[in-house]
């Protein structure tokens, strides 16, 4: 459990608040391959069929009515290749046929989701608030005291963990990130896609990391749940006592 109203869904990188019957997931990257194709570099496309059966299991454990996408939907910047395009809007079609609603968070890759996200009549937020939370992207500047309730859930960061074999290997693993700062709750998710690098949370300075609003907290002070793939969750201590091992 990461808050007490707010779990994850083992062994996956979702997270859901039961009250709101709300999925939360983040940092798809769709089409991430066909844009590693055009500077040469050959991955086979499995993303799109991995995220969509890992979507399907989260709502067969949970029977959300609802899903929430953080932000990165796509990975391409600028105009959406065709590629693009039909998985995303496969996404979208797929999830329409599940949830009794989609919500879509803007993302810093999300240029012209709206083109997609309106064939659906799928709502695209800067900002989505509702009950306690607050739900955004992370790749802007954003007044955590002025905030509308207690709990902040974000991505963008793709945190995850360096830790390393007694005979120096290094071994990467993403993480849940969550922790308190000024009375208010953070939660970072990480990254869906099977394929976008992760920030080594224990190893990078504070002002290195992606996100602005990470840069001004402690996230020493944060605990960190990692994520063995296709298994189990993993509780970690701090990241001040993992930094001291790395």
């Amino acid at each position: 459990m990461l808050f007490e109203d707010l779990d994850a869904v083992e062994p996956f990188p979702v997270a859901y608040i039961r009250d709101l019957s709300l999925l939360i997931i983040s940092d798809l990257h769709l089409g991430y391959e066909a844009v590693s194709a055009e500077h040469g570099v050959f991955i086979p496309k499995v993303q799109f069929g991995k995220i969509k059966e890992m979507i399907r299991r989260c709502f067969s454990k949970t029977r959300a009515r609802r899903i929430l996408i953080l932000g990165d939907v796509k990975h391409e910047f600028s105009e959406t290749s065709y590629h693009e395009y039909r998985e995303v809007s496969s996404l979208f079609s797929y999830l329409d046929g599940i949830f009794k609603e989609v919500i879509v968070v803007k993302g810093n890759h999300d240029t012209f989701i709206q083109r997609m996200t309106r064939r659906f009549g799928i709502e695209v937020y800067d900002c989505y608030n509702e009950d306690r939370y607050s739900f955004i992207h992370g790749h802007k500047e954003f007044d955590l005291e002025r905030m509308e309730g207690d709990t902040l859930v974000m991505g963008h960061e793709h945190p995850s963990v360096a830790l390393f074999t007694d005979v120096g290997v290094k071994e990467k693993l993403k993480v849940f990130l969550y922790g308190n700062h000024k009375g208010k709750r953070i939660l970072v998710m990480p990254s869906a896609s099977f394929f976008a690098e992760g920030s080594d949370v224990n190893i990078l300075p504070r002002e290195e990391l992606i996100s602005p609003i990470l840069r001004r907290v402690d996230i020493d002070s944060f605990k960190a749940v990692g994520i063995l793939e296709d298994d189990r969750y993993l509780d970690l201590p701090t990241i001040g006592r993992l930094r001291k091992y790395g």
